[in-house]
């Protein structure tokens, strides 16, 4: 008995001593500020199933995970996330790498980094240097096909039909996004049905890509990510209305955009008021339009994909209100800040 019990102990020592300290996994989710904390047990590309600290099990829908962080994984793994959120790209991707060669890295953290590695080169591609589109292109379908069961599997797919589309190669596009749309739940079946008009406006078929925005907008919204996505169809629709020369209609559905749109959902705000400004410039209210630009580096300065964008219309208009300084500081940071930017490509 007495041999039992030191051997139990010993064992139970070992445990111990082997598990990382505070080897707790943590699902940030976006329904709720509380975060959910156990052992991850499995991953699908719908599904992360986990145990709390008595062994209870309970699941987390993929579309409900913003991040995993991995109670065994690399201190600087975190520590990228963290500078990925504030903008600083270089700094994650160096993270990044120190995670990937640090030793002992489970599966489900392999398949994190290599995500968040994709991530981040999508997100340089797409806001600062479009000759990084074919790298992100390869690295995003390079984690699909790797790691099709993952949580990430369909967040992924989502910016590697932006890439695609990003470089024009629509046939991949469409794809690309008819995946996207196989996902089991209304937010994804809506943001591929968006990404989808998004393809047909950049096609120049006007009528298909606002048939497209309308069926999203005749869809039912409640959860805050179904109503993000309509704002974006919203959004859409006024593009559209824009390009068939109907500023009033689309300055209308900006509106309303606005109006229905959370504070703090910051992509659809930027993009929104981009939009507003783009309706009023074409009406000839220019000081208007310069106000509507403004909220973009003010308010939502860390919306990258935005921004350039922003600047550009800024460079444009501040000298028409005889504001020269002031458009030369506009012109100055959009070429200084994002060099291989398309908008910074139009003014050279």
């Amino acid at each position: 008995m007495y041999r039992s019990m030191l051997t139990a102990a010993a064992l139970l020592t070992a445990l111990v001593l082997t598990r990382p300290a505070g080897a707790i996994d943590e699902v940030i989710r976006k329904s709720t500020e509380k975060s959910s904390k156990g052992t991850v047990k499995s991953v699908t590309k719908e599904l992360v199933s986990m145990e709390d600290g008595i062994g209870k099990p309970f699941e987390v829908p993929a579309n409900d995970i913003i991040d995993i962080k991995f109670g065994s994984e690399p201190p600087d793994l975190n520590l990228g996330r963290g500078k990925a959120a504030a903008g600083n790209i270089e700094g994650a991707l160096a993270d990044y790498a120190k995670s990937a060669a640090a030793p002992g890295s489970d599966d489900n953290i392999k398949a994190e980094i290599e995500f968040l590695v994709a991530r981040a080169v999508t997100r340089q591609a797409l806001e600062q240097d479009a000759s990084k589109l074919g790298d992100a292109a390869t690295k995003l379908s390079g984690f699909t096909t790797s790691h099709p069961t993952s949580y990430r599997f369909y967040d992924a797919t989502f910016l590697l039909g932006r890439v695609q589309l990003a470089q024009s190669d629509f046939a991949s596009a469409a794809g690309t996004f008819a995946t996207l749309g196989s996902a089991p739940w209304p937010d994804y079946k809506m943001a591929a049905q968006n990404a989808s008009a998004r393809l047909a406006l950049k096609q120049g078929d006007l009528p298909k890509a606002l048939s497209a925005y309308e069926a999203v907008l005749a869809l039912p919204a409640s959860a805050p990510a179904e109503v993000s996505r309509r704002n974006e169809a919203l959004l859409g629709k006024a593009a559209v209305q824009l390009q068939q020369n109907n500023a009033s209609a689309a300055l209308a559905s900006v509106v309303e955009a606005i109006a229905a749109a959370d504070p703090e959902d910051s992509a659809v705000q930027a993009e929104a008021w981009i939009l507003k400004g783009d309706c009023l410039r074409v009406g000839g209210r220019t000081k208007e339009a310069i106000l509507a630009y403004l909220h973009v580096p003010v308010l939502f300065e860390k919306e990258k994909g935005h921004l350039p964008r922003a600047l550009y219309h800024l460079a444009q208009l501040w000298p028409a209100v005889d504001q020269l300084e002031r458009g030369a500081a506009a012109k100055q940071e959009l070429m200084e800040n994002f060099p291989g930017n398309e908008w910074t490509k139009k003014l050279q």
